[in-house]
């Protein structure tokens, strides 16, 4: 009988005799509080970069004036800096329809941190160079339509003049083309 007094908390039935707590019996939350998650400065451009223009709810102005803002605010971030112009580039050319709001954010950019959007367009001609040796056609193209919404932060005539001399080689290359089919026809050699 001894062994049941000490197992029930020296009562026979078992209550537990302990003082039960409500909240509105609190002044305070005795809860240790938690610092919301702060998400890195550049994972926080990255989802906004891919998420642009995706939802007709949002304005697409504020939208890119906010990444503006974010990525001007973050400009400090070592890891932001180093891969900011990475990811303008890779959806440049992943997301070929974004290329106009991409490019209005480095415009945006351009105000408040002009080195980095003079980064971005560094490392954009670089890259069309590196896709042109290599007969990269698709990426030239996009990285040249990129450049051209750029048009404003470029020198007086920016990309135009090297638009108009790749229409001009096309122009005659095809009429080159031309020339030779009418001047060598394909025989019928079925007789």
């Amino acid at each position: 009988m001894a062994d049941i007094d000490k197992r029930n908390g020296g009562t026979r039935g078992g209550y537990n005799n302990r003082k039960r707590r409500f909240r509105e019996d609190d002044e305070f939350d005795r809860r240790p509080s938690h610092r919301p998650y702060q998400e890195p400065a550049h994972l926080k451009v990255r989802k906004q970069l891919l998420a642009i223009a995706e939802s007709p709810f949002k304005k697409t102005d504020e939208e890119i004036q906010v990444i503006a803002d974010t990525v001007a605010e973050h400009y400090e971030d070592d890891e932001l800096r180093g891969n900011f112009p990475d990811l303008v580039l890779q959806i440049v050319v992943d997301q070929a329809l974004k290329i106009p709001f991409v490019a209005a954010v480095i415009l945006a950019l351009n105000l408040k941190r002009p080195d980095l959007a003079q980064e971005v367009l560094t490392r954009a001609t670089t890259a069309l160079n590196e896709h042109f040796r290599t007969g990269a056609w698709r990426e030239v193209k996009l990285l040249l339509r990129f450049l051209a919404c750029l048009q404003g932060m470029l020198e007086v005539e920016g990309v135009f003049p090297v638009l108009e001399e790749l229409f001009s080689r096309s122009a005659d290359l095809q009429a080159a083309s031309i020339d030779d089919v009418s001047e060598n026809p394909i025989e019928d050699t079925r007789s």
